[in-house]
C-alpha cells in the first residue's frame, strides 16, 4: 500500500512539475539579441550580445536559443551554427532562479545592407526532461552596414578631375555681398547695378563690381540599373562605395554634396533624392542611407529621373554620374545636361576585359576597372 501511494505521489510530482513548466516557464522571461552599435561598415566588426534574464523563482535546466539572421554577419567562432541562404545558430544555456546571463559574439560585417533578425526561437524543458517546451521571441535591434570607404590615392585621378570640373566651372554667380570696384555703364548691365552716387559725382552712368563666387556643390548621381541585360552586383556595390569616399572626402574639403539615386530603400521602398549639405550629421545620414539602399528590389528608371532633376537644378552644381548603363538614352540626356551649361564627370565601373564598354558623351569620363574576384 505504502509503495502505491509513494507511487501515486512520484506521479502526482511528476505531472505537477511538467503542468507548471509548460504554463510558467517562458513567463518573466527575457531574451534579448542585442548590436553593439546601429551602424558599422562593410569590412568591419561589431559586437552581438545574447542577455538571457529570468525574473521568476522557476530554473531552466537548459534553454537553447535559436536565431536567423543574413548570411553576410559573419560569426567566427562557428559554434553550433549551419550556413545556407541564411546563418542559423544555436547556443545553449542554464539558467537559475532571478539570473541573468550575458554572452558577446564578435560578428564580421562582410557586405553593405541593412540587418534584422528574422527569427528568435527559445527551447527548453522541464526540470525531469519529460516535455519540450517551445517559444518564440523578437528582437527590435537593427544594425545598418555603410559601404566600405576607398583609400584616397586610389580616388586620386577621378577626384581630380572632379575638383578641375569645380574651378573651371563657367558659371559664376555675382555675390552682392562683396563688392570690388565701380566701372562704367554697359547695355547688359541691370538698373539695379547702377551706382546712383558715383553717377552723380561724375555725370556718367557707373555700376558696382560684384566679387564672383563658384558654387562649390557636387550632386552624386548613381544609377543602380544594369549593364544590358548583364547584371553584376559586384559592379553596382563598387559604384555604391565610390559615391560614398567621394562624398566623404568632398566634404572634407568643404565641398557641399547632395545624392540623387535610382535604387530603393528596403524601409520605404522609395528612390533617394538627398539634398546638398556640408555637416558631419548630413555624411552620417547619406552613408546610412547607401547602407540600405536595396538592390533586390527593381529601380526607377533613372532617365525618368533625370528629366525631372533638370528642372529643379537652380544652383546649378557639378554633376557626379556613377552608373554601369550606358545605353544610347543615357548618354543622349547626359550630353543634353552638358549642353546646358551644366559640368560633370562620369565615372564607369567596368571589368578590365570590357573595354569597349564607354560612354558616348562630350564629357569627361572616368573607367573604373574592378577585379573579377572583388567582392
Amino acid at each position: 500500500m505504502i509503495l502505491i501511494s509513494l507511487l501515486l505521489l512520484f506521479t502526482f510530482l511528476i505531472w505537477l512539475q511538467r503542468f507548471i513548466y509548460s504554463k510558467f516557464w517562458s513567463r518573466r522571461l527575457e531574451v534579448q539579441l542585442l548590436f553593439s552599435a546601429a551602424t558599422g561598415t562593410e569590412g568591419g566588426k561589431i559586437m552581438l550580445t545574447e542577455q538571457i534574464t529570468s525574473r521568476k523563482p522557476l530554473p531552466l535546466p537548459w534553454l537553447t536559443v535559436k536565431f536567423q539572421v543574413s548570411r553576410y554577419l559573419i560569426f567566427p567562432d562557428n559554434i553550433h551554427a549551419s550556413i545556407t541562404d541564411d546563418y542559423y545558430r544555436e547556443d545553449l544555456f542554464s539558467i537559475g532562479m532571478y539570473q541573468r546571463i550575458s554572452r558577446t559574439l564578435p560578428v564580421l560585417l562582410h557586405k553593405r545592407g541593412y540587418y534584422t533578425f528574422k527569427s528568435i526561437d527559445l527551447i527548453s524543458s522541464d526540470l525531469l526532461l519529460t516535455r519540450k517546451l517551445v517559444g518564440h521571441t523578437n528582437s527590435s535591434s537593427v544594425l545598418t552596414v555603410c559601404p566600405r570607404m576607398i583609400q584616397r590615392e586610389e580616388l586620386d585621378i577621378p577626384y581630380q578631375q572632379l575638383i578641375g570640373e569645380i574651378l573651371t566651372r563657367q558659371s559664376l554667380n555675382p555675390d552682392p555681398f562683396e563688392f570690388r570696384s565701380i566701372r562704367e555703364y554697359q547695355s547688359f548691365d541691370t538698373l539695379r547695378s547702377i551706382n546712383w552716387l558715383a553717377t552723380a559725382k561724375t555725370g556718367d552712368l557707373k555700376v558696382n563690381v560684384n566679387e564672383v563666387t563658384a558654387s562649390r556643390e557636387v550632386l552624386i548621381m548613381l544609377n543602380v540599373e544594369p549593364d544590358g541585360a548583364f547584371y553584376e552586383e559586384s559592379l553596382i556595390e563598387v559604384g555604391i562605395r565610390i559615391a560614398a569616399s567621394m562624398l566623404q572626402y568632398l566634404i572634407e574639403d568643404g565641398i557641399n554634396c547632395g545624392l540623387l539615386t535610382n535604387a530603393r530603400d528596403i524601409i520605404t521602398g522609395e528612390t533617394v533624392d538627398i539634398a546638398s549639405g556640408q555637416s558631419s550629421q548630413h555624411v552620417q545620414q547619406i552613408q546610412e542611407q547607401l547602407g540600405r539602399l536595396d538592390l533586390s528590389q527593381k529601380p526607377a528608371r533613372f532617365t525618368d529621373i533625370l528629366q525631372e532633376k533638370r528642372y529643379q537644378l537652380d544652383h546649378e552644381p557639378v554633376l557626379l554620374m556613377i552608373s554601369l548603363n550606358c545605353d544610347k538614352h543615357m548618354c543622349g540626356l547626359w550630353n543634353e545636361y552638358l549642353d546646358e551649361g551644366h559640368r560633370g564627370l562620369w565615372i564607369l565601373p567596368r571589368y578590365p576585359d570590357r573595354e569597349d564598354r564607354k560612354p558616348h558623351i562630350n564629357g569627361e569620363t572616368f573607367c573604373w576597372e574592378v577585379k573579377r574576384y572583388a567582392s
